[in-house]
C-alpha cells in the first residue's frame, strides 16, 4: 500500500508488485486535511481501498516536503500545517543566512536559505507563536505524522529530512546521516530528540500498531516505511534511479530531478536556485529544481483568462489548433521564481498580447510559458551536471492524463525526448514500491510503472530555440529595462546549446528585454 499526503489531495493506493510489473488494484483520494483531521480522513480512505481487497504486505508513506506541525507531549498536533507554499519565514531565512553564512549553510545541507525551509520556519514559530513553541514537544513532517498514527513511532527519511536545512549532506561515498544536525538545530533552539528519527534507506520504520487502523483492514505488525519526498518517490516509481536519468513531476507545483554521477558543487547548484539532494535509494546525488507555478498557474488562468470556457473546452481548442508556436511570451510566475535565477518578485506577465488573440491562443502561450520554464530548468541542470547531449525526460503526475495539450506542447518545446508515465497516482504507487523493496517483498530488480513515448511533433525543440532565448531574456530583465541584444525588443537570437543560453542568465543583470512587444498583463 502507498499513502501520499500531497499539497492538494491525499491518496491511498493498493498496488500489486512482482517482477512482471506494477498494477494499481484500488485507489481512493480526498482533499488533504489539516493535521488533527488526518487520522479520520486516512481511516475513511483505508476502508475504501480495502473494502474488497486483501490486506497489504507493507505500507509506504510519501508526502509534500517542507511542511509540518508542532506536536504536544501526547503527540497531538498544535494547530494547522505550516506549509511549504505559505512562506512565512523569509526574514528568518535571511537571519540564518547572516548568522551562519549562506555558503556554509548551502555546502552543509545542499539547500538554499529561503522562506519555506523548516529551519527558518522554526525560528519564525519561536518568535511569533511563543505559547505554541513552549508547548511543542516534537515536530512532525506530513509523512512523519502519518507514520506516527500508523505505528506510534515518529520518524522520517533522508529525502524529507534533507529539505529542512537542518540535515547534512553525506560526504562522497558516505551513507546518509541517521539524525538531524544538533548544531543547526541549536541555532533555532531545538534539540535532535525533538525531531523525527531518520530511518536509513534500507530499513523499516515500525510495524502497524494502532487498533483503529487495524480495524480498517490492515494487519497488526504490517511493516511501515517512510518512502519520502513526493517528487523523488514518484521519480523512483517511474524508473528514474541511475545517473543520467531525468524526471519531470507535474502537479500543483513542478519539480525537475536529474540524477548525476559524481558530486556537483552544492554552492553552484544553489546559485542556480536548485538543491543538491540524495535520491530515494540513498545512493548517488541529484539536482532538484522546483517551480510553484505549474498546475497552480493553470488554475489561475482558467479562473481569469479562459473566456468562460471549461478546462476541457479550452485545452481541447489548443489541441485542435495545431502545433504552430505562439507569438506571445507568457512568464508563468504566480509567486516568484525559484530557479533558475531566483527572483521572489517575479510575477505572471503576458508579453505581445493583442486584441485579435483568442482565449485558445493565449492558453497555448501560457502552456508554452510553463514548458519554456521547464526547458530552462533542464538546461541549467544539464550545465551543472556537465551533460551536453540531449537526454530522455520521464514525465509523470496527475496533469499528464488530465491535460493532453500540456503534454503535447511540452514535447514540442523541449529539446529532450519525452517518456510519459500515464499512471494516475505515481507517488502513491511509488510509496508502495519503496515499501515492497525495503521489506524485501520484491527484488533485487524493482519494476517501474509503465510508460509510453511522448507525442511526436515536427520541429520539436528547434521551433522553440528563438522563443526560449526571448523567454530567458524577458524573465531576467533588469529593473532599469535595459534591452537584450536581438532583432527586436522582445527577442534575442538563440545561439549554442540551451545550457549556454540559460547559463547566460545566471545573474539577473546578464540578460534583459523591453516589453515594447505589446500589452503586458501583470
Amino acid at each position: 500500500m502507498g499513502i501520499d499526503l500531497g499539497t492538494t489531495n491525499t491518496k491511498v493506493a493498493l498496488v500489486a508488485v512482482d517482477e512482471a510489473g506494477v498494477r494499481v488494484r484500488a485507489l481512493a483520494s480526498a482533499p488533504t486535511p489539516e493535521p488533527r483531521a488526518v487520522k479520520p480522513v486516512l481511516l475513511a480512505l483505508l476502508r475504501q481501498v480495502l473494502r474488497a481487497s486483501p490486506a497489504p504486505d507493507a505500507v509506504g508513506v510519501a508526502s509534500m516536503a517542507e511542511t509540518g506541525v508542532p506536536l504536544d507531549s501526547s503527540g497531538e498536533p498544535l494547530g494547522p500545517w505550516l506549509r511549504w507554499d505559505k512562506h512565512p519565514a523569509g526574514a528568518e531565512a535571511d537571519v540564518l543566512s547572516g548568522q551562519l553564512g549562506w555558503t556554509h549553510l548551502v555546502a552543509a545541507t545542499g539547500v538554499r536559505p529561503s522562506a519555506k525551509v523548516p529551519l527558518a520556519t522554526w525560528m519564525w514559530l519561536r518568535a511569533n507563536r511563543p505559547d505554541q513553541w513552549a508547548e511543542m514537544a516534537a515536530w512532525a513532517g506530513a509523512a512523519d505524522l502519518v507514520c506516527l498514527l500508523l505505528t506510534g513511532r515518529l520518524c522520517t527519511d533522508h529525502t524529507l529530512a534533507g529539505r529542512t536545512m537542518a540535515y547534512r549532506l553525506p560526504g562522497p561515498g558516505a551513507p546518509v546521516p541517521d539524525a538531524f544536525d544538533a548544531d543547526l538545530l541549536a541555532e533555532v533552539g531545538l534539540r535532535p530528540e525533538q525531531l523525527p528519527a531518520v530511518v536509513p534507506p534500507d530499513e523499516v520504520a515500525a510495524p502497524v500498531r494502532d487498533p483503529d487502523i487495524v480495524a480498517c483492514g490492515l494487519r497488526a505488525g504490517t511493516p511501515v516505511v517512510v518512502a519520502g519526498h513526493d517528487h523523488p518517490v514518484g521519480a523512483y516509481a517511474c524508473g528514474v534511479r541511475e545517473p543520467g536519468d531525468v524526471a519531470d513531476s507535474l502537479g500543483t507545483a513542478e519539480a525537475v530531478l536529474s540524477l548525476v554521477a559524481g558530486t556537483p558543487d552544492p554552492i553552484e547548484v544553489a546559485r542556480a536556485g536548485m538543491s543538491s539532494v540524495v535520491p530515494v535509494s540513498g545512493q548517488h546525488r541529484a539536482i532538484l529544481a522546483g517551480s510553484s507555478s505549474a498546475g497552480a498557474t493553470i488554475g489561475w488562468w482558467l479562473e481569469h483568462e479562459s473566456g468562460g470556457a471549461t478546462a476541457a473546452e479550452l485545452f481541447g481548442l489548443v489541441l485542435a489548433s495545431g502545433d504552430r508556436p505562439s507569438d506571445v511570451i507568457v512568464l508563468p510566475y504566480l509567486s516568484g521564481r525559484q530557479a533558475p535565477v531566483p527572483d521572489p518578485g517575479a510575477r505572471l506577465r503576458v508579453l505581445g498580447r493583442h486584441p485579435a488573440h483568442t482565449p485558445a491562443d493565449l492558453a497555448r502561450a501560457m502552456l508554452e510559458g510553463l514548458c519554456l520554464q521547464t526547458r530552462w530548468m533542464l538546461a541549467e541542470q544539464a550545465r551543472l551536471a556537465g551533460r551536453t547531449a540531449p537526454t530522455t525526460v520521464t514525465l509523470f503526475g496527475g496533469a499528464v492524463g488530465a491535460n493532453p495539450a500540456w503534454v503535447r506542447v511540452k514535447a514540442h518545446v523541449l529539446r529532450d525526448e519525452l517518456r510519459v508515465v500515464p499512471a494516475e497516482e505515481p507517488v502513491a504507487a511509488g510509496a508502495a514500491l519503496v515499501a515492497a523493496a525495503r521489506t524485501h517483498r520484491i527484488g533485487p530488480v524493482v519494476p517501474a510503472l509503465g510508460w509510453r513515448p511522448g507525442p511526436t511533433v515536427a520541429g520539436a525543440g528547434t521551433d522553440f530555440d528563438q522563443p526560449f532565448a526571448r523567454f530567458v531574456a524577458a524573465a531576467t530583465r533588469t529593473d532599469s529595462g535595459t534591452a537584450a541584444t536581438g532583432s527586436d525588443a522582445g527577442s534575442t537570437t538563440a545561439t549554442g546549446s540551451d545550457a549556454g543560453t540559460a547559463a547566460g542568465g545566471r545573474d539577473a543583470g546578464t540578460a534583459a528585454a523591453s516589453d515594447r512587444t505589446g500589452g503586458e498583463v501583470t
